[in-house]
């Protein structure tokens, strides 16, 4: 059995909205295919065109090559093997970044096609799986700047019984602590006290300090965590931030290699990591961040802001778990967020999602849709 090809399919759906932190506009399909007709697919949370770059390159020297160059002849079957070929062979350009998206894109590819061929769900590849539904929550975003349209933003993450939410702030917040502390306990006095309420930062602050006028806000309000408060490269800050009492995430903006990670466990002291499947090196890669996790004591909570490709992949990691953790689950306006899959997970009346039992990822795309959206 042999990888014959890899496929980098670009989606993109056509509109005039200005650019935002949602990637669900524009997507990036991998599709690993082998000599016995059956592939693996994915998806990649970046940018398309260089995704499909680093996939389709010619071989330079054996430390700058291209994915495809890699793989091709290899079999599909020795994933862990397949991961480290291509991070050494592509360790002069790569180790982190957006070469890490790619092999991300592969991996998550090879375990969906791994799956299929010996007739398993990715769950049941990864170990014995502890659960089979996992809590989720939904993220407001955006979040608007007035009531009103707080509201509105709110009233569609409440069209889902989620026990808890997660609000994505804007740099406002930062130079107008005022309205940030209204919009704060607007949101509280809106969804009652039984919802848990994140809070999603988006790295817009620069220093500790910045949050001084939001402390108590934060606590009254009852913030179960705080995530991405600074630019990953002020690893100072997120240790310092420590001081409000309340978990601090980080990941989510960025990093990617498991090796990456390290510094933000042991001099950031995070108390939840919250990598991104499709950056940190597929199943693969956030296996490692897991033993890293789990070795300075930090719980790991995916991200997983794009279609149900995405959503699958972290239902099955979370399954195998130790630890029963949230699932974020995409409010994304995008034809693609609810079209893509024809049997993407839902969410149930309890506000739980049920883990795909299909074999692979479990996610049956729509070739109609895929083709509407594709770019040529």
């Amino acid at each position: 059995m042999q990888i014959t090809d890899i496929e980098v399919i670009e989606l993109r759906v056509p509109h005039h909205r200005e650019l935002d932190l949602d990637p669900t506009n524009n997507g990036c399909l991998i599709k690993v295919h082998t000599d016995i007709g059956i592939s693996g697919i994915s998806e990649v949370d970046s940018l398309p065109s260089v995704i499909k770059a680093i996939i389709d390159a010619p071989p330079r020297i054996k430390t700058l090559m291209g994915l495809k160059s890699i793989l091709i002849g290899e079999d599909p079957r020795n994933i862990q093997h397949l991961w480290q070929k291509m991070y050494h062979h592509t360790s002069y350009c790569g180790r982190r970044g957006i070469v890490m998206h790619a092999i991300s894109g592969v991996d998550i590819a090879l375990w969906d096609l791994l799956g299929k061929i010996e007739n398993k769900s990715v769950a049941e590849l990864l170990g014995q799986p502890k659960r089979s539904k996992l809590a989720a929550y939904t993220t407001v975003y955006p979040l608007g700047r007035n009531l009103d349209e707080l509201h509105k933003g709110l009233d569609l993450a409440l069209k889902y019984p989620v026990k808890a939410l997660k609000l994505a702030i804007d740099p406002f917040w930062r130079d107008e602590p005022e309205l940030a502390i209204k919009l704060l306990k607007g949101a509280r006095s809106y969804v009652g006290d039984e919802i848990e309420l994140m809070l999603d930062a988006t790295a817009s602050f620069n220093h500790h300090s910045q949050f001084d006028p939001l402390v108590d806000a934060l606590k009254t309000t009852g913030i179960t965590w705080l995530e991405a408060p600074f630019p990953l490269d002020q690893i100072d800050q997120y240790n310092a931030v420590q001081r409000l009492g309340i978990p601090v995430g980080a990941g989510d903006t960025g990093l990617t290699a498991p090796e990456e990670w390290r510094p933000y466990f042991s001099e950031g002291n995070i108390d939840i990591a919250q990598p991104d499947i499709s950056w940190v090196g597929g199943f693969t890669g956030l296996l490692e961040v897991a033993k890293l996790a789990k070795q300075y004591g930090c719980r790991l909570i995916p991200h997983g802001w794009n279609t149900d490709l995405t959503l699958a992949a972290n239902l099955h990691f979370l399954s195998v778990q130790d630890a029963s953790e949230y699932a974020e689950f995409s409010t994304s306006s995008s034809p693609l967020r609810w079209l893509l899959a024809k049997n993407g997970p839902k969410i149930d009346q309890d506000g739980m999602i049920k883990v795909p039992n299909g074999v692979g990822l479990g996610i049956e795309l729509d070739n109609d849709i895929i083709e509407t959206y594709r770019i040529n």
